[in-house]
């Protein structure tokens, strides 16, 4: 980066730690297709400030992915289609209203992205450093042989070995590991604000789903970048988001700190999702739950809770509509349980 890019870039840093980022107001994203409208992401709000780490968590399909990319407007429009009642708001920027060339330097320069499968998402016929150097060249003045020198910093920065020789490699040469450290490389090479990471441990084994996760966890803490981790894993955000989000069939169900969701889960869908992980602590030799049912229909207009047909608690009412309770001001959960007239259960986790 240039000098007067790094400089900007260190101003609005010491300005913003710990401020808001990104406010994100009633979006809602729906696929047009040939059966039908698929509502894909239903009226969700949600906030990022800088140094913090937000986490998406839900089964595959609930909407964690295709939230991501419409904050990052990288959904094709059409099918696609983010409804007018949406905000997006980045720092002082209405992300809505943002033209081409302002999209450009929004995507990349203030939020990057570490994108689900390395191996499809970088370019097989590029080497890895070119990669890199072509994300930088594009957001910043540098020259071909400055953005050279920042792209090697940056492989060093993401701890890959002989990070000259992987400059000049292919990605089909480099494991799957260290695919996704230049996948890190190209999203912090332009110090953004937000980072964006869509299943960043995907495909990997549990050692190096660790070394990527403390990797991302210094970096942030050096650049107080703000994180957005969409995972279907609970155990990944354990010890790395500061706040859930649990999402399921394109709404929210329940949200909290990390701690709170862990150590006092509202809603059942949450607690089914804890039930199905595996605990060092557990005596007895055991099957892990498994939820039983499919998600439903979104195509239908799903009228009251999305969850009731596959809920162990359902009741008659959980179909007609949603109870939503502020237990704290980080916890909230959208569950008719914890209404005062709800009959009491016992919590299974």
């Amino acid at each position: 980066m240039s000098e007067t890019n790094e400089i900007v870039k260190s101003v609005e840093n010491e300005k913003l730690v710990g401020e808001r980022v990104l406010t994100v107001d009633n979006l809602e994203v729906s696929f047009h297709t040939y059966a039908g409208e698929v509502r894909a992401v239903r009226d969700i709000s949600f906030h990022v400030n800088q140094g913090e780490t937000l986490a998406f968590v839900g089964e595959s399909g609930c909407g964690k992915t295709v939230t991501a990319k419409a904050v990052m407007r990288l959904l094709k429009t059409p099918p696609a289609e983010i409804k007018k009642t949406s905000k997006i708001q980045f720092l002082d920027k209405d992300v809505m209203k943002l033209n081409s060339k302002q999209l450009r330097e929004y995507k990349g320069y203030d939020v990057g992205m570490i994108f689900q499968d390395a191996m499809t998402s970088l370019n097989p016929t590029m080497t890895c450093g070119s990669q890199i150097v072509e994300a930088i060249r594009i957001h910043t003045d540098q020259t071909k042989a400055e953005a050279r020198e920042t792209a090697l910093s940056l492989l060093r920065a993401v701890e890959i070995p002989n990070p000259e020789q992987r400059f000049k490699q292919y990605p089909h040469q480099l494991s799957g590991g260290l695919r996704q450290r230049v996948m890190i490389a190209i999203a912090l090479s332009c110090d953004p604000h937000l980072l964006i990471a869509d299943e960043p441990t995907t495909a990997l084994d549990v050692t190096i789903q660790a070394q990527i996760m403390g990797l991302l966890k210094d970096l942030q803490e050096k650049s107080k970048t703000a994180i957005i981790l969409v995972t279907h894993d609970l155990g990944v955000v354990a010890n790395f988001a500061d706040r859930i989000q649990v999402m399921y069939a394109g709404q929210i169900m329940e949200t909290g700190t990390t701690k709170e969701i862990f150590n006092n889960p509202r809603h059942p869908y949450t607690w089914a999702l804890l039930r199905s992980i595996p605990r060092l602590d557990s005596k007895d030799k055991e099957d892990l739950y498994s939820l039983k049912g499919t998600p439903p229909d979104l195509i239908l207009p799903l009228k009251g809770c999305p969850f009731a047909d596959r809920c162990d608690y359902a009741m008659e009412i959980c179909r007609e509509g949603q109870f939503e309770k502020q237990t704290s001001d980080t916890h909230k959960t959208w569950c008719w349980l914890e209404h005062p007239d709800a009959p009491k259960v016992e919590r299974p986790v």
